[in-house]
C-alpha cells in the first residue's frame, strides 16, 4: 500500500468564496511517498516550478469579460501543508522533538514551555537562511544547520522566501494542539477555582447530545 503525494494549486486573488468551490482547486502533481523518499522533491515539482518561474517573467495574455485582452502574471503566494510535509517540502528537518523545528523562528525545546510571545523568539531570516542552505551544501558532515537539512527547488521561483511562508497547518496547530490544551485548563478552572461546572455535569451533558 503506498502512501501518495498530492500537489495543488488555487487562486488567491479570487474571493474565498470562489476558492472553496473544488472546480477552482487544480491538481499539479501525483506521486508515490516512497518515489518521493527516493528522488526528492525537484524530481516532482521541476515542471512546476520551471512554468510558475516562465508566468512570473513573462506572463501570458488572455482576453477577460469586460477586461478584454491583457496580460497576466502569475507568481506564487504561500504553500499550505500539514506540519510534517511542510518542513520536507521547504529542506527542515522533519522531527519536532529536536531543536530548530520551526519554519519561522529558530525556537528550541528547552524555551517551548517558558516563552509565549512573538517577540521572545528569534525570527528566521532571508540572508540567514540561505548561509544555512550554504553551509550544508559546503558540509556534507552535516545533519542540519538551523534546522535546515537541503536546498529547496521551491527557491528558484521568483520572490519566493520559506522564512516568510505564513501559511501553517491550522488542525495541527490549533485545533490538536493550542485548542485542546487551552480548553482543559479553562475547564479546570471553572470547575475546581471558580467552582461554575461540574465534571459530572458536564459528562451528563456531552452523554445526552
Amino acid at each position: 500500500m503506498y502512501n501518495v503525494g498530492v500537489f495543488y494549486f488555487i487562486v488567491k486573488k479570487l474571493p474565498n468564496i470562489v476558492n472553496s468551490c473544488f472546480s477552482n482547486v487544480h491538481l499539479v502533481s501525483l506521486c508515490y511517498a516512497p518515489d518521493l523518499k527516493t528522488y526528492g522533491y525537484e524530481a516532482i515539482l521541476s515542471k512546476f516550478v520551471s512554468e510558475i518561474k516562465q508566468l512570473s517573467v513573462n506572463g501570458f495574455t488572455g482576453n477577460f469579460p469586460g477586461l478584454g485582452s491583457q496580460k497576466i502574471y502569475v507568481s506564487r503566494l504561500q504553500f499550505a501543508c500539514d506540519n510534517l510535509a511542510l518542513n520536507g517540502l521547504l529542506g527542515y528537518i522533519e522531527s519536532f522533538s529536536a531543536d530548530y523545528f520551526c519554519t519561522i523562528c529558530y525556537a528550541k525545546q528547552a524555551e517551548n514551555q517558558c516563552k509565549f510571545y512573538e517577540n521572545e523568539y528569534e525570527l528566521r531570516l532571508i540572508s540567514k537562511h540561505f548561509g544555512d542552505v550554504a553551509q550544508i551544501a559546503f558540509n556534507q558532515a552535516l545533519t542540519h544547520s538551523h534546522g535546515i537539512k537541503s536546498d529547496c527547488i521551491l527557491y528558484q521561483i521568483p520572490g519566493f522566501y520559506a522564512t516568510q511562508n505564513f501559511s501553517l497547518d491550522i488542525m495541527h496547530i490549533v485545533l490538536e494542539r493550542i485548542i485542546s490544551v487551552e480548553l482543559s485548563c479553562v475547564v479546570y478552572h471553572l470547575c475546581r477555582t471558580y467552582k461554575k461546572l461540574s465534571m459530572s455535569g458536564i459528562s451528563t451533558h456531552i452523554r445526552t447530545l
